[in-house]
């Protein structure tokens, strides 16, 4: 997917979460209920996530994503996502649970961005709560010198039809592959897989130098 097909999904997905948003505060003037408050409430979050995702690509240039890489702890990223996405499928009524995937101990501290780290996740796990069967697994390991983040699904698989008729799918992976490419060390730079997973559904790999 080239950045201009990439942008117009995201305008497209945007268009929609603002009617969809726009019904739920219609709700909460008839009925305003403190569990349609929340609902309403994270889907201004889920918008403003898609607009920030819209504004990384827009400034994307040739030279790819500007990144700045601090020492970060992946593990703590990884449970904030966690506690972020279980709430979120809690207030949604989501029949998908999420869990951290236990591996061998991640290292402590890795220099990466993690803002544009946690909008490639955010997409990986959006995409893959819409493909799962029941359950998402995220994780975070380092493997021949680079750290891994996956987040796999329990659903049907590599070419799986998309259930919702969703965009959101290429565009991730679009976002994912400039966030990936953005974080280079000496020769090396990250990238993006997508794979058959332990549960048989897909396991993204976000890897970074």
């Amino acid at each position: 997917m080239d950045r201009s097909a990439a942008l117009a999904l995201i305008a497209h997905d945007l268009k929609n979460a603002l009617g969809d948003l726009e019904t739920e505060l219609s709700q909460l003037i008839d009925d305003p209920a403190p569990v349609l408050a929340q609902r309403a409430h994270l889907h201004c979050t889920d918008l403003r996530r898609q607009f920030v995702q819209f504004l990384t690509l827009y400034s994307a240039g040739q030279d790819g994503l500007r990144v700045l890489c601090e020492d970060e702890s992946p593990i703590e990223l990884l449970e904030a996502l966690l506690r972020q996405w279980s709430l979120k499928l809690k207030l949604d009524d989501h029949p998908i649970s999420i869990h951290l995937r236990q591996t061998a101990s991640p290292p402590p501290f890795w220099y990466f961005d993690r803002r544009l780290v946690q909008l490639a996740l955010d997409s990986a796990i959006h995409n893959a709560t819409r493909f799962a069967n029941g359950h998402v697994w995220i994780g975070v390991h380092e493997q021949d010198g680079q750290l891994c983040w996956t987040v796999d699904d329990d659903g049907a698989g590599l070419g799986a039809d998309d259930p919702g008729q969703e965009s959101a799918t290429g565009l991730g992976h679009a976002l994912a592959e400039a966030v990936a490419q953005a974080h280079r060390h000496a020769n090396r730079r990250g990238s993006v897989t997508l794979d058959t997973g332990p549960a048989g559904g897909v396991r993204f790999t976000l890897q970074l130098p």
